[in-house]
């Protein structure tokens, strides 16, 4: 029976100098060498992924214990396992870094590590002057540190950690440029007259042509084209997302050959594969077939160079926003334009674009459709036209009918007759001249005095026949009302004529 009597837990000096068991590390030794040649504590890892062809070198510094030293090691051979990318292992092995160093700071030992610790490190992060998602990135680090340490038995306190904490992220989700200038710089790549590197105009068509990351096109493999039909041709493009044995998805997108957009792109991606092909004998075999080499001493192309080559691009020629200022555009610009053409195109469902953006969910892909502002507002114009028609409404015009019939319906009690217009037949209007009335910025004009005089009379005769009959009693009040109104009328129109003539004595 296992007393419920809790005791100290006894903690010497030799306990900085514990490591995890020969047995573990020989058996992420045997791991390590799918991926590397190195020897397991050598102070860089030269990192081979053979199924994707990628390379890579891990850093790792001098630790303080054996124990941090093999728990990083571990991790990273982890995150290598679950297809994690090599910059992903690095940043945890810096975030490491830092957390020792506050274990340390504290007197604390990767043993000792209690939700206290938890707690105070998050505090730590409060007073630091990181980014939310920074902050953020080192918690998350701080439990996967803790998760292989309980899972090695390295935690002596049985103990339950909490994680859930997060600093509150108040941030703009990212837009898309304005469509103005991605429409200018479409202009110029599809235009075969403007001098571009061939090789930079290739990766351009491809990225406004789909939903890639620039590392997926860069990646493209040399025998990429094939002719499945007549006037057909199919691009393949692999997936860069982190997959278990970094194995990359290949997908493959079909074009005419006969069209503009479809023949234009074939014949860039052609000539690219010609001059690749060519410089197969020039180039190290860690970048041969690929199709992106370029330059006079043959090299697969970067994500700096293009962006590089995008921004001088830009300045170079010119290419302004919205609001008339230099543009400053990357090449991960063009996959939330391509979200947001795709979602306002409604034609490629979103569960489509989705899948072909490499996303999980269809949340992540909406977040990837968010439009400049510029391109916010005329959109949100577009949707709110039926409902707030800011077109000027063409001026009515009143129906035509014969004496007989308007002195008919004249004659009716609920019939309303506008001077020097017509009559009226809606019960439910109220026309704006009658708030005018009674404006005192308002100054009638004197011709239209004999009309209201004939419409007061025509009123009250109105009302004696409605009483004689005990019509409409509403009807006979909507007379008065509108008797007073003229009469009020009539009041301006003597009040003008009094002042007109005081003015002229003057």
């Amino acid at each position: 029976m296992q007393s419920s009597a809790l005791q100290l837990y006894p903690l010497n000096a030799s306990e900085n100098e514990q490591s995890l068991s020969n047995q573990i590390i020989q058996e992420y030794k045997k791991n390590l060498s799918l991926y590397s040649s190195n020897d397991f504590y050598a102070e860089k890892w030269d990192i081979k992924l053979v199924a994707s062809r990628r390379e890579g070198t891990l850093h790792f510094t001098d630790y303080d214990t054996q124990l941090e030293s093999d728990i990083t090691r571990i991790t990273v051979l982890t995150m290598l396992s679950a297809g994690m990318m090599l910059n992903s292992c690095q940043r945890r092995i810096r975030d490491y870094m830092a957390i020792f160093e506050f274990l340390k700071s504290n007197g604390i030992t990767l043993p000792q590590i209690t939700q206290n610790t938890v707690d105070a490190f998050i505090r730590h992060l409060d007073k630091t002057a990181y980014e939310p998602w920074k902050r953020n990135q080192y918690i998350r680090s701080l439990q996967t540190l803790a998760e292989m340490c309980c899972a090695y038995d390295v935690v002596r306190l049985p103990s339950t950690f909490d994680f859930t904490f997060r600093f509150s992220e108040a941030r703009e989700p990212k837009r898309a440029p304005d469509s103005i200038v991605v429409a200018q710089l479409d202009r110029l790549f599809f235009d075969a007259t403007v001098d571009i590197p061939n090789s930079y105009r290739a990766i351009y068509i491809l990225l406004r042509l789909h939903t890639h990351r620039i590392s997926e096109v860069l990646a493209t493999p040399l025998d990429c084209i094939s002719y499945p039909d007549d006037n057909v041709f199919a691009i393949s493009i692999p997936t860069s997302k982190e997959t278990p044995r970094h194995i990359p998805v290949f997908t493959k997108y079909n074009y005419l050959l006969s069209g503009f957009c479809g023949g234009f792109c074939h014949h860039t991606i052609y000539e690219q594969y010609q001059y690749a092909t060519s410089v197969q004998s020039k180039i190290s075999d860690a970048i041969k077939d690929y199709l992106f080499i370029t330059g006079d001493k043959p090299h697969l192309i970067t994500t700096a160079e293009f962006n590089s080559f995008l921004s001088t691009f830009c300045t170079d020629h010119k290419i302004e926003n919205a609001d008339g200022k230099p543009v400053a555009i990357t090449s991960h610009d063009f996959r939330h334009i391509n979200v947001c053409e795709r979602l306002n195109g409604n034609i490629i469902s979103l569960e489509r674009t989705s899948i072909e953006c490499n996303h999980s969910t269809t949340e992540e892909t909406m977040g990837y459709g968010v439009y400049s502002k510029h391109d916010e507002t005329q959109h949100l114009a577009e949707i709110v036209k039926p409902l707030f028609d800011s077109e000027p409404k063409k001026k009515g015009r009143p129906r035509k009918v014969t004496p007989r019939k308007f002195a008919m319906l004249a004659q009716q009690t609920s019939t309303r007759v506008i001077p020097y217009y017509g009559l009226c037949l809606n019960h439910d209007c109220s026309p704006q001249f009658e708030k005018c009335f009674h404006c005192t910025s308002f100054i009638p004009d004197p011709q239209y005095k004999e009309y209201i005089l004939e419409a007061i009379t025509r009123l009250e005769k109105t009302n004696e026949l409605i009483a004689k009959k005990h019509g409409d009693a509403k009807t006979m009040q909507e007379n008065i009302k509108n008797i007073h109104l003229y009469n009020a009328y009539l009041k301006k129109v003597d009040d003008l004529s009094a002042n007109k003539k005081v003015s002229d004595i003057g």
